[in-house]
């Protein structure tokens, strides 16, 4: 099959014009867990988060939720708050936070919806539930490429 030039350059325009929305990058998806810790007043024997950390035309989108088992008579606060850290091999460092429903003891997963907060506050420290010294928007954009999650934090 002979294209005419013509025809080439449309069809190169149109693939340089094409959002390439499938190319999102983030941390990741995946799952950590912890044992043997407290929550508030409560024991908590284990406790599962799942996350995924990606981007959508340009800006980080985040969601996840948690289960956890222990005393079934014991409720978590409800202002419980995970935060998810993020590493890169260079040492750059930050947590996302995740804010979901407060799940049961002993049954499934808290709903949470995904969210998308602005780059200047993806990526921070914590001091309880409140962000502090979050990454510039650069630093961050830089660090949700390259990072991974490692662990989790839980306050409340």
């Amino acid at each position: 099959m002979i294209l005419s030039s013509s025809f080439k350059r449309g069809l190169a325009a149109l693939l340089l014009a094409t959002p390439v929305a499938a190319l999102a990058v983030g941390p990741g998806a995946g799952s950590q867990s912890q044992s043997n810790f407290r929550v508030g007043n409560c024991q908590v024997s284990n406790m599962q988060v799942i996350y995924k950390l990606d981007s959508l035309m340009g800006e980080p989108t985040v969601s996840g939720s948690y289960k956890w088992t222990g005393n079934g008579n014991c409720s978590l606060p409800s202002s419980t708050t995970l935060w998810l850290k993020v590493e890169d091999g260079r040492g750059g460092r930050g947590y996302v936070r995740l804010s979901p429903a407060v799940p049961k003891g002993n049954a499934g997963f808290g709903y949470n919806t995904t969210g998308s907060p602005d780059w200047d506050e993806a990526l921070c420290g914590f001091n309880g539930n409140r962000r502090t010294n979050c990454l510039p928007p650069n630093g961050a954009k830089n660090l949700w490429k390259s990072g991974r999650v490692t662990g989790f934090s839980v306050t409340w």
